[in-house]
């Protein structure tokens, strides 16, 4: 919801639109939902909609091999990287994705006070929250990409935060498939909380132990799931 009086910076760019032809995965569907955002009663007063910068390559190596990185960035992945990705390779696709994890950081910096609210064009906002129409790139480990995640942008928003300071993080993830490169990325790392709650018998095969995973049945129904994450 939205409360009146207090600005919410929300991170979206039009280039979150990839041509990656006809796929599972539209990528149209972040304009869709910055446009239903954009439609809420008060969105004008209350929301301060914010073109976030891509990600550095030096904030991206804070999670992923330099191997890998070099292979994504000069369109050199092999056949089966591509095939584990499940997306096609393009200059466009990596810059895309390069955006999206870039919002990520900065909507975690804006929630977290890290950086100056004035430098991301937010107005008044004291209410500790940013929101960001895009990324949750759970499926990339530091070495390749999965399932239509080239980078773990989450993953980097919290390495980030961690150069700037901030000791410890939750990451509570809330998507129908497990959280599996986020999970493997920050098992040994203490001050970082890993909350996966999905679809026990769906992608990943292999779902590496987070802090808290909560594996649901098939067939579960709003009510029932809303119960098991209030407990």
């Amino acid at each position: 919801s939205i409360t009146r009086g207090m600005a919410i910076g929300v991170f979206h760019s039009a280039r979150y639109h990839i041509d990656i032809g006809l796929h599972v995965f539209p990528t149209r569907k972040y304009q869709l939902v910055r446009d239903r955002v954009a439609s809420l009663p008060g969105a004008g007063d209350d929301i301060v909609f914010v073109e976030p910068e891509p990600a550095t390559w030096d904030e991206l190596a804070l999670v992923h091999t330099q191997e890998y990185l070099g292979n994504l960035r000069s369109g050199t992945l092999s056949a089966s990287d591509l095939a584990q990705l499940e997306l096609p390779w393009s200059e466009e696709m990596v810059e895309g994705f390069r955006l999206m994890a870039g919002g990520t950081i900065q909507a975690a910096l804006l929630a977290c006070a890290v950086r100056r609210r004035e430098d991301l064009q937010v107005r008044s906002s004291e209410t500790g929250m940013a929101v960001h129409i895009g990324g949750g790139f759970h499926h990339a480990f530091p070495n390749h990409g999965e399932g239509f995640c080239p980078v773990n942008d989450v993953a980097v928003a919290v390495r980030v935060l961690q150069q700037r300071g901030v000791d410890r993080a939750a990451i509570i993830d809330l998507d129908v498939h497990h959280g599996n490169g986020t999970a493997f990325i920050f098992e040994s790392d203490p001050r970082v909380f890993t909350f996966s709650m999905h679809q026990q018998h769906n992608y990943p095969m292999w779902k590496p132990r987070g802090s808290l995973d909560v594996g649901v049945m098939d067939g579960t129904g709003d009510a029932d799931y809303l119960r098991q994450l209030a407990e």
